[in-house]
Formats: structure tokens, sequence, C-alpha cells
């Protein structure tokens, strides 16, 4: 008798046991069953360009990792600038950096440009008569205007490095500046140095009708 009520109750706990297995992996509604491994279920996300104390593998608790060094971004070989912010960068540039050979400005950009970023201080054909020298005249640079012997003279590789790092008061542009608008500017910069400054007889011609 007790042989049979030994194999009654072994049957009675594999029952419960096999149920309770079962059961354990069926979720129902807002019950998820059992969870032997919750990460499984629950990954851990990480905002994009955010940093926590959790994140171990990257530095700084960084979400994202650091590109590797050297990396260009796809479409942006120009970005990258090979001289340094110094008084040997500033020289060098004059015969290494060079305006792109396919450089074009038939739209006019580089005026429409110049009028939004140089005009407050240069003026509008250059000649440092910007509201902002008007109201701050310790800020002019040494020379008068770009038809001035300096400025017909700089070499574009220099107004380029100025445009990118800034220099004396002027600063950098290289924030609101692509590499080619750079280019576009400075090539208008020159129109404007090689335009003959107007005279009084060029303002005003005189009547060839008009008697003495």
């Amino acid at each position: 008798m007790s042989k049979r009520m030994s194999k009654k109750f072994q049957i009675i706990i594999g029952t419960i046991a096999a149920a309770t297995l079962v059961t354990s992996c069926v979720s129902r509604g807002n019950n998820t069953g059992w969870e032997y491994a919750p990460d499984m279920y629950y990954s851990k996300g990480y905002e994009p360009y955010n940093q926590g104390d959790s994140n171990v593998i990257n530095p700084h608790g960084m979400s994202m990792r650091e590109p590797v060094a050297g990396s260009i971004a796809f479409g942006k070989a120009d970005f990258q600038y090979p001289l340094p912010n110094s008084g040997e960068g500033y020289e060098a540039a004059a015969t290494q950096i060079v305006a792109p050979a396919d450089l074009t400005d038939a739209d006019g950009r580089g005026k429409y440009l110049y009028n939004i970023y140089c005009t407050p201080c240069h003026g509008a054909n250059g000649d440092n008569d910007g509201e902002v020298f008007k109201k701050v005249s310790t800020l002019k640079p040494a020379w008068k205007g770009y038809t001035d012997e300096y400025i017909k003279t700089l070499p574009e590789g220099k107004i380029y490095h100025t445009l990118t790092y800034g220099k004396n008061n002027m600063g950098s542009h290289a924030s609101v500046l692509k590499p080619v608008d750079r280019w576009r500017v400075i090539k208008y910069v020159k129109q404007l140095s090689a335009a003959a400054p107007a005279t009084a007889d060029a303002a005003a011609p005189q009547d060839s009708t008009k008697k003495n």
C-alpha cells in the first residue's frame, strides 16, 4: 500500500512540476511569466550623443563611438585644412593653399555671401566703411580699403587662412562659410580690389554741350 501511495505522490509532484514549467513560459495579459534572462527581453538602449555612467565600454560614458583618428566624412574632404593656426601656417598658406581649378561664381554667390558676412565691417565696396567700423573705429585694419596695394597683392591663400582661423580683430568664418564659399568670397574681394577707385570726374561727368 505504501508503494502505491508513493507512486501516486511521485505522479502528483511530477504533474505539478510539469504544469509549473509550462505555465511559467506563457505570458497572459499583464503576466509576463518567469523571465530567466531579462536582458534577452529588455535590451538596454542608449540615447545617441549622450553620456551615462553605466556605459563602461566607451570613454567618458559616451553612447557613441569616436571616429577613428584621421577619419573624413563622406563628401567633406575639402573641410580638412592642413595648416596650423600660427604665423608659420599663415605664411605657408601663400603658396600651399590655392583655389579649386573648377571654381565658378556664375550665380553671384560670392557677392551674396560678401554682403551678408563682410559688408557690416568692410562696407559694400570694401572701403572699411561698414556700420561696425563706423561705430567702433578702433576695429579698423591698418589698410584703408580693398584698393590698397596690400590687399591687391595679398595672396588668396592667406585670405583663405584668415577666413578659416581669423586674424587680429577678424574672427573665424569657418562656421558660416563652407570651403568653396570662402573661395567665392575671396574671388569677389579680389574683384573689388581690382576696381579703380571712383574719382570726382567719373562720378559726375561733364555735360559736353555746356559752354565754359
